[in-house]
């Protein structure tokens, strides 16, 4: 039951509106009376129908304490998830909304906000964000708002009326098979485990964290295929984690060819470890020296594929003439070949690991242009139509 009492105080009078909620006694004080009972109807309304008043109350949490219980809930994040989702609020929304009241943040507010953050500098490239980046901030605000309202901290969420940044999709460039096979030859100069790594990628489709992860027994010689269970993640100050598949559809199993079962049968025969089935597929290089001088290659150093484009791919690239493009074109190529061999979108899909199907139409249905036999049809509407065989004996049974 909520209440209305007249208080005095030393700028006059005003109205306390007091109720008990969950063992609490909370108040709210207006200059108006009418505000005041309005106010105190709300309340048994919320209280009658079973509601928390926390959204209701004028000293409700702070949007930075709600962030934080926001993280400490969601255990089953992946590392690189949680790292953007802190990123996110450390460096684009806290300094706006963290000290704030979240019940007082409204979606006039987010506008504005949101406004500010079209014409934001990145502090690390010095170039505005880019709508993919101010697409993610928005999800995470957003993120904030809906554990709130799921805990009955707000009424609503702000961010639900607001339209989000759209992402301009970038147009995946397809590479040749000379191309990957220039690429190839001229990593295999300088490193020839790398050239398999490449060929690999472009072969399988892995992805880039997927690949990382290999252990020589995710390739199964038995049933020809590479067994894709894991992914692995770098974290700045906290390492390497080797955690599941960004999806269920993530584990899968990708055929391989024969010649490059073949070449990996040579390349775990002549691995040091090659007696344990949980070591690591591919080798990384410690740390040290420099250009021609570094480190040699370890089996005990981490595969890093950002260092072997970074040191392998692109100078390959640049070498044999091509415009370098990103380490994912070889994922791209993989659907390209794949197209080109006559394989099914839906089995394409399925070796990629894509969750849904339609990420693989939107992206390579333009690649699988199958021809179709429509002379059936002629040779359909050619075949006399089948008569119908009259039914004998009584009642119409046999």
């Amino acid at each position: 039951m909520a209440s209305v009492r007249e208080v005095q105080r030393a700028d006059g009078i005003a109205y306390e509106a007091r109720w008990r909620d969950n063992g609490k006694y909370r108040q709210r004080t207006f200059t108006v009376k009418r505000e005041a009972e309005r106010f105190a109807y709300r309340i048994e309304n919320e209280l009658a129908d079973g509601q928390s008043t926390d959204a209701l109350v004028k000293n409700a949490k702070r949007f930075r304490e709600v962030a934080d219980a926001m993280l400490d809930a969601s255990k089953k994040l992946k590392p690189k998830t949680r790292r953007g989702l802190e990123d996110a609020l450390k460096l684009h929304i806290h300094p706006t909304f963290g000290d704030r009241r979240i019940n007082t943040i409204t979606s006039l507010d987010v506008e504005a906000w949101l406004a500010d953050l079209e014409v934001k500098v990145s502090a690390k490239t010095k170039e505005p964000l880019s709508a993919s980046t101010r697409r993610g901030i928005v999800i995470a605000l957003s993120k904030v708002f809906r554990y709130a309202l799921k805990h009955r901290l707000i009424n609503a969420n702000p961010c639900a009326v607001i339209d989000k940044p759209t992402a301009r999709r970038e147009e995946p460039i397809f590479l040749t098979p000379a191309e990957v096979a220039a690429i190839m030859q001229h990593v295999g100069e300088r490193e020839p485990v790398y050239a398999l790594v490449v060929r690999f990628a472009a072969y399988s489709g892995v992805r880039p964290g997927e690949l990382e992860a290999l252990r020589i027994r995710d390739i199964n010689f038995m049933h020809r295929h590479v067994e894709v269970r894991r992914q692995a993640q770098f974290a700045p100050g906290e390492g390497w984690s080797y955690i599941t598949p960004k999806s269920q559809a993530g584990r899968r199993d990708v055929p391989l060819s024969a010649s490059l079962l073949l070449a990996l049968r040579e390349h775990i025969a002549a691995h040091p470890y090659r007696a344990d089935p949980d070591a690591l597929l591919w080798p990384g290089r410690r740390k040290g020296g420099h250009g021609d001088h570094r480190a040699p290659l370890s089996y005990d150093a981490p595969f890093r594929h950002e260092s072997v484009y970074r040191s392998y791919v692109q100078p390959a690239m640049i070498a044999a003439g091509i415009e370098p493009v990103v380490w994912y074109a070889f994922r791209h190529y993989f659907a390209s070949a794949c197209a080109a061999a006559g394989y099914s979108i839906h089995d394409v899909a399925k070796w990629m690991g894509h969750s849904n199907i339609q990420l693989t139409y939107s992206t390579y249905m333009h690649l699988f242009v199958g021809t179709h036999d429509m002379d059936r049809l002629d040779a359909l509407s050619a075949t006399p139509p089948v008569q119908a065989i009259p039914l004998r004996g009584v009642g119409g049974m046999w």
